[in-house]
């Protein structure tokens, strides 16, 4: 029997982003005219939908009806995405990403893929998650979320799921996609997108191409009420401990040990304030109710800082497909995008000390200045060389050529895919570290005026040699060659026995470098030390069989070995099971095993070094002050080095669930999951170092032996010290340590009704988080960790519910995102519990099929213009809460 070629997506849609797939059930003695379809998560094709492990489907249409301008928004938006993720915030080196993280796992730990291949690995990310934030969305036919580890299917990543974006193929015609969307709020965060898609086919095959360009405004915090700089509820305006938003490295003086260490205002004219003095980004002069007496000059960074980037993204897809003959299909497809970011960070704060003491004296423009004695400082605010501005382009290139052949007795399929993601961040407006200090003037006493640069003087220009840049250059590249058989095997009493065979052969490659003062630590307020540069070579073989052992009982196995040419290898094998109890009725469960391979950052990166404060537990021990209780810290100089014998992240997971079609227009699922992972890659707690140090020597001390070294427990780790017993060096190391238990159940639903004045779809879809613990290792040995489930970022239930009301050529769609509360510590009052709300969005929009092939659609995002949820600092999970606020868009779209 041959099997047929691609067939298309059945499902039932809700009309939102919750999806689930009716099973397709062959009539009797029609077997051999069923499709038989290639689903996330199997390489064997199949006739049902649903299979042992579950699969979430989101389409084109449902993003557009729901408002989303990109794939990341789609995914991040989800309810399997639990604890939020990365979207691309600004302030830090991450800025131009984004990333989704299923069942709460590490952004690493979910695999994205590119119809089926793997996409572009992020340099940025250290090469070990996929940038969303590249995806060109109007090439997106729809998404496929496997919420089940996949490691024997797919090899690394698949510890939590696979994404798996499936783009456009079969188009004919040409359409044209205009957006705009504008936030209610002042101030940034507008975006807009264009795009172009032609298609042509032919009875031999198809040519589709697609452009797109993205574009949205960056925001400051200062736009936004909540990050603005403000006086906390019920406050004293003039105590700086009552704002949120302003920092006292603005002009603030450091009077240093013979001025008692006080701070102080730089002029002392009392008619002037500091914005008057210094510009309106400062306030003050600004109490200290900890400290009596002291003032200083604040800086509101929130007027300077973006709290969301700009971004600008370009990108193209060529996917092409051509019979070859009846028997054999020729796929190619080339993608690039290009995606510029602009971060904006408030100008670098500084610590300037003052090489004599600087004198008090009037300026020309009758500033009065305050006089430091010797040993002073001044927290001092660069807002002279400017913000500091990081622009990051990101480039990915990805190639993809694939033959599909099918004969009497087997089918076959080989391809090779490349990709390649570069990226260039070129930074502006920061500090070279120490160079100010030796910049500062002096008082000449036989001119009877100061000479150089005075830092308390608005006037007093920086002189050249403060400033210096920030840049890195990053790559990494992919060059994979897979290909497999599937046939058929023998009869059982359900079917035939399906077997797929399979191998592959994957290049890496990692190039992260950053320039040479960065490199060395000299650049203040920049991202550290360089990923380094690397290479490996992967090979694999695998194997999937599907055993129907009855009619209505289908078994399958799956395993994967893969063979890494800097750590060895590793074996994952998969069961699942699925049972029909009733025609409409589907039992299910699955178990595996899965890793995430060490990643050529993790084996190659530089060693950064950097000044930590440590706790002294060798000093305690040896002074009789026992190990228990040590308070003594000491400011130590700690290399963070490489670890070349880094093993996988390994993981256990288990999925049980059942589906039920409860009428032809209803059905629902529930699904239990656990997934448990050791051998975490991360580093020490620099103090666990020590306490470690500290109790071996007490160990070996009782027991009348040598004193061993830590590296005995923690390999490549190293205390020094001098004879005085102060820590001097220490050096730490990454390594396989943390461990970590997740359960959960997601629950979906969908129902369809038609009725005389229309047709209504309903979706739910809810994932409850039952358990998460992970691991510290303390003195050696691991201890896990309370069940952070339901506490600060962890919430226990999020839930997604569309309703969507069809009649004619109108669409009116509504949508809920519903994250559940918090409990968190109260640091403001004794450590008491506090409780974070829990939040809803609502989306409302409307679509209008217009007679001429086209679509109108407008809508309303975050329709009660929702703030974040605040814990009790005030502060927010940027990765879990919609910083954008209420927004208003418009679509239009052309067909020809």
């Amino acid at each position: 029997m041959k099997f047929n070629k691609v067939a298309k997506l059945v499902s039932l849609a809700c009309g939102g982003v919750v999806a689930l797939s009716a099973p397709v059930y062959a009539a009797e003695g029609d077997e051999d005219t069923v499709e038989r379809i290639e689903v996330t998560g199997s390489r064997l094709k199949r006739v049902d939908m649903e299979g042992a492990s579950p699969v979430t489907t989101i389409t084109a249409e449902d993003m557009a009806t729901a408002g989303f301008a990109t794939v990341g928004d789609a995914l991040r938006s989800s309810n399997l995405n639990s604890f939020g993720s990365y979207g691309g915030t600004s302030n830090n080196s991450w800025s131009s990403q984004a990333t989704i993280r299923l069942k709460g796992a590490d952004a690493s730990h979910t695999l994205t893929l590119l119809d089926g291949k793997r996409m572009a690995k992020s340099p940025v990310l250290g090469g070990g998650a996929t940038n969303i934030n590249t995806i060109p969305t109007a090439a997106v036919e729809r998404i496929e979320i496997l919420s089940d580890g996949a490691s024997a299917i797919y090899g690394t990543d698949a510890i939590a799921g696979v994404i798996n974006i499936i783009l456009k193929k079969d188009f004919e015609g040409v359409e044209v996609k205009v957006r705009a969307e504008q936030p209610d709020a002042d101030g940034g965060g507008d975006n807009h997108s264009a795009s172009f898609t032609g298609g042509l086919s032919s009875d031999k095959g198809n040519l589709m191409f697609t452009i797109e360009h993205y574009r949205k405004t960056g925001i400051l915090q200062a736009d936004r009420p909540y990050t603005a700089a403000h006086v906390k509820d019920g406050q004293d305006p003039s105590d700086y401990r009552s704002w949120i938003g302003l920092s006292q490295t603005g002009r603030t003086l450091d009077m240093g040990p013979n001025g008692g260490w006080e701070y102080q205002t730089p002029f002392t004219n009392a008619g002037l304030d500091c914005a008057d003095v210094y510009g309106n980004n400062f306030t003050g002069p600004l109490g200290d109710s900890k400290y009596a007496g002291e003032t200083s000059c604040a800086y509101d960074y929130t007027k300077a800082a973006y709290l969301d980037v700009d971004q600008e993204r370009t990108s193209t897809l060529l996917s092409y497909s051509y019979e070859l003959s009846e028997d054999i299909q020729l796929t190619a497809r080339a993608y690039w995008a290009s995606n510029k970011t602009t971060d904006i960070s408030a100008p670098i704060p500084g610590y300037i000390e003052f090489p004599e003491a600087m004198p008090e004296y009037t300026t020309a423009e009758g500033l009065d200045l305050r006089a430091v004695p010797e040993g002073g400082a001044m927290l001092y605010r660069f807002d002279t060389a400017g913000n500091r501005v990081r622009e990051s382009t990101d480039n990915i290139y990805d190639f993809l050529v694939g033959l599909d052949g099918t004969t009497d007795s087997f089918d076959w399929n080989a391809s090779v895919s490349y990709n390649k993601y570069d990226v260039f961040k070129w930074g502006t407006g920061y500090q070279l570290k120490g160079a100010t200090t030796d910049l500062v003037g002096a008082w000449n006493d036989a001119t009877n005026t100061f000479e150089g640069w005075d830092p308390r003087n608005p006037n007093s220009e920086v002189p050249a040699g403060a400033t210096a840049n920030s840049d890195a250059r990053l790559t990494s590249s992919a060059l994979e060659m897979d290909g497999g058989l599937s046939f058929e095997l023998f009869e059982l009493t359900g079917g035939a026995t399906g077997l797929y065979v399979g191998a592959s052969y994957r290049e890496e490659k990692l190039d992260s470098q950053v320039d040479a003062l960065e490199e060395a630590g000299l650049i203040a307020g920049g991202s550290g030390g360089a990923g380094g540069s690397g290479e490996r070579d992967v090979k694999a073989v695998f194997m999937e069989m599907s055993f129907p052992v009855l009619d209505n009982l289908e078994v399958n196995l799956a395993a994967r070995y893969d063979d890494y040419s800097d750590f060895g290898g590793t074996f994952n094998p998969q069961v699942s099971v699925r049972y029909n109890v009733l025609e409409p009725l589907l039992l299910r469960a699955s178990w595996g095993t899965g890793f995430r391979a060490p990643t050529l950052e993790d084996l190659n990166q530089s060693t950064s070094v950097g000044f930590n404060d440590v706790t002294n537990y060798l000093k305690c021990y040896e002074d009789g002050l026992g190990i228990d209780g040590c308070s003594i810290e000491d400011n130590v100089p700690v290399s963070t080095n490489r670890n070349e014998n880094l093993g996988p992240e390994e993981s256990e997971s288990y999925n049980i669930g059942m589906v039920w079609d409860i009428t032809d227009n209803i059905n629902m699922s529930v699904d239990y999951w656990s997934l448990e992972t050791e051998g975490l890659i991360s580093t020490l707690v620099d103090s666990e170092i020590t306490r470690t140090q500290a109790e071996l020597w007490q160990a070996a001390d009782a027991a009348g032996q040598p004193r061993p070294d830590v590296s005995a427990i923690y390999p490549g780790t190293s205390v020094s010290q001098n004879g005085a017993g102060k820590l001097t060096a220490m050096t730490n190391v990454l390594q396989n340590i943390g461990l970590s238990e997740r359960q959960g159940v997601d629950t979906k639903f969908a129902s369809t009704f038609e009725t005389e004045v229309g047709d209504f779809k309903l979706g739910l879809a809810w994932s409850h988080y039952i358990k998460y613990t992970d691991s510290s290792p303390e003195g050696g040995v691991q201890t896990m960790s309370r069940n952070w489930s339901g506490t600060e970022d962890y919430p226990d239930d999020r839930v997604n519910f569309s309703a969507n009301y069809l009649v004619g050529d109108h669409s009116l769609f509504y949508q809920a995102d519903y994250i559940d509360h918090q409990s968190t510590t109260d640091t403001n009052d004794n450590g008491s519990s506090y409780q974070i709300d829990s939040i809803v969005y609502h989306t409302l929009s409307y679509s209008y099929t217009m007679p001429w092939n086209n679509i109108v659609s407008a809508g309303i995002n975050n329709l009660t213009d929702e703030e974040p949820s605040f814990d009790a600092g005030g502060d927010y999970d940027s990765g879990i809460y919609d910083i954008i606020g209420r927004t208003y868009w418009v679509s239009f779209s052309q067909s020809f």
